[in-house]
Formats: C-alpha cells, structure tokens, sequence
C-alpha cells in the first residue's frame, strides 16, 4: 500500500486516480513498439528528458506538470504508476532507487535550492520509502556549506558525489556513507584529477562525478575533468577499497562533443549511455565488464542526421532486473530538459523503453 508522507493510508480512490493521472504514461500492461533495432516495449513516454533508475522491477523518474515544475513518478512492478510525495522543483530530480536496509524498495533523492544553475546549488539528499511514504534527510548527505548530489542506494550505505571543502566546489568527489550516519561524510573515492597540458600535467579546475551507481562494494561513475584542456569523460568502476579503474573514455575535441550518461551496474557489468555530435554523431550504449577487458556497444536506431538535426540521443539508462534495461530514448530536444524542438513541433517527447538485455544486437568493440 502507498501511503502519503504523513504517513495516512491512501484510499483507493486517490491510488485509481494516481494511476488515471499518469494515464498511458505508466500503463499496467504497456503495448509493445513497432520493430526496430531494440524491439522494445514503451512503459511511458514524457514530455521532459530524465534520469531514470530501477531495481527489483520498480523505476522512478522526474515528471513536469502543467506548472513547469519536476516531481517523482514511480512504477512498480506490477505496472502501477504513482506520483511520489516529494516537493516539486525547477529541474528534473536526482533520484535512485535500490534495497533499502530492510530489503524494500528505497528512493534517495536530491534537494537542491538553486536547480536551474549549471551547476544546482543549495543540494542535499533525502530518503522515502515507497511503501510507507516515510521521507527523510541523509545527515550524512546534508552538510549545509557543500553540495551533494547523484545519490545510490544499496543496503545500509549511500553514496553521493560531494566537494571536498566549500572552497572548492567544482572539486569533487564521491562518498560513501551509512544511511543512519548522524555527521557528514567527506569524499573517500577520486577519479583523475589533472590533464596533460602540453609536457606538464595540471589540476583540472573542474572535476567530479555526474552520475554514479552503487551495487554492494562496487561503485560506478561518470567523471569529468575540464578546464585544464579538452573535456573529457571517463567511466570508472570501484571494486572494494581499490583504485578506480577507467573502463573508457570519451573527450571533446574542435569537431566533437562527447559524454558519458550516469552508468548502472550488475553484478559482472557496467552500462552507460554516450553521445557524440560534430563531425560524428551517434548515440549507444556501452556496455562492458567490470575490468574493462571485454566491451559492447548498442545503437539508439537514429541516423546521424537524425542526432544532428533532432538532438536525439539514448539520454539514460537502467537496470530494473539482471535481464531488463530501461532506456530513456529522446525523440527530439530544444537542448535544455523539454523533449521538443522547433523543426518538429508534433515530437512528442522521451521514451522510457524496456528492452530484453541478453536479445539485443550487441556488437563487440574490445575482447
């Protein structure tokens, strides 16, 4: 049963009006989509690009509303769609859902004060419980002079991305931490920090995480470095209490934009959107295994005309079972968060499609 933040039964009256708001958006038994290179099913379609996360069927994801604010929506496995109790914002929401440490299904999620900056300021992480509606702070993720942002759940820990001083807040790193941890936690896990500027190697004025997946011990995430030279990407993936290894990377150059989507783990692979425009445009998937010995790709189905003209990309991916990924497929972008643009004003927006993660084409790029 889903109950509202206050913790009073929902009646199910308000729950079949839930489900009626998010209409076809979130069907029950979704109708499949026409043939293609995914041969995917679509569980909704929205009018604003999104993070998506999953696990143990359930997904959660942002929604606007007719007032141009973001709020939660969630899906449940058996296809029931419901708005979570969470206070609408001015950008789509950082969310991730995973076992909280009773083994049901628990939402963290970002707060932030300024969310329309490049860089949302004023961010802390709060947790709900999808059955009870309990909604919390993380006081380890609350700290009120730094920002923290990109929240994981797994179990009895979170992580977060978070500065390492609120001197530097474009330098940052990813913590780990005890849901139930009363005090801050600083940043325990870095990627690279400096870039080759000619014979010399220099601190990067910018680097951190944008997206990050937590699964037991392991910790994924996709880190960026600019300002010291070309931006640059790099998908990392944490292994116990080692170093991080860089299972690739993606770099902007004078004809190319690159980056890396958030990644989402299992338990021997890590998958990630990645988007190129300039002289090449393509959009995929990269899938590859946790050393990065052995790596796979997966086109989005657009042309690279398509990518140019539209802005269409693969934007997100997850994992809502071992065999299960969800893609958000953007048709169409006004290059902010609206999945619309003036060439094509009928697009109707992203796709949210399931696909059957061991029947797709993949094609090997690294053995």
């Amino acid at each position: 049963m889903y109950v509202t933040p206050r913790s009073s039964p929902v009646r199910p009256a308000v729950l079949a009006l839930a489900a009626a708001v998010l209409g076809g958006a979130v069907a029950a038994t979704p109708a499949a989509a026409a043939p293609g290179p995914f041969a995917p099913t679509v569980l909704s379609v929205e009018q604003n690009d999104t993070p998506v996360d999953g696990w143990g069927g359930w997904l959660v994801w942002s929604r606007r509303d007719d007032a141009g604010r973001y709020g939660l929506v969630a899906r449940s496995p058996e296809g029931t769609g419901v708005r979570l109790g969470v206070a609408p914002q001015d950008a789509p929401i950082d969310a991730g859902i995973g076992p909280g440490p009773d083994g049901r299904p628990l939402v963290v999620y970002t707060v932030c004060r300024q969310a329309t900056t490049v860089v949302p300021t004023g961010c802390d992480v709060r947790r709900l419980d999808v059955t009870t509606g309990e909604d919390a702070p993380v006081p380890a993720a609350s700290s009120p002079d730094v920002d923290e942002r990109f929240p994981s759940v797994w179990g009895t820990r979170v992580a977060f991305s978070r500065p390492a001083s609120p001197a530097r807040p474009l330098r940052t790193g990813i913590a780990i931490a005890d849901l139930d941890s009363p005090v801050a936690v600083a940043p325990s896990v870095f990627g690279t920090r400096t870039e080759k500027r000619g014979r010399r190697r220099v601190t990067s004025p910018e680097y951190g995480p944008q997206g990050l997946d937590l699964r037991g011990s392991v910790v994924a995430a996709s880190w960026r470095t600019a300002g010291a030279g070309p931006e640059r990407w790099r998908l990392l993936v944490r292994r116990g209490s080692g170093a991080p290894r860089t299972v690739v990377s993606a770099t902007t150059n004078r004809r190319t934009l690159s980056r890396l989507g958030r990644p989402v783990l299992s338990a021997r692979e890590v998958v990630a959107p990645r988007q190129r425009a300039g002289t090449t445009n393509r959009s995929e998937l990269l899938r590859s295994t946790l050393s990065g010995s052995r790596m796979w790709t997966l086109g989005s189905g657009f042309s690279d005309a398509q990518s140019e003209r539209y802005g269409s990309a693969l934007s997100a991916v997850t994992r809502i079972t071992e065999d299960r990924l969800v893609v958000v497929r953007r048709l169409a972008s006004d290059g902010r968060w609206s999945c619309k643009h003036p060439l094509l004003p009928a697009a109707r927006g992203c796709e949210l499609l399931q696909l059957d993660a061991a029947a797709q084409p993949w094609r090997r790029v690294r053995r």
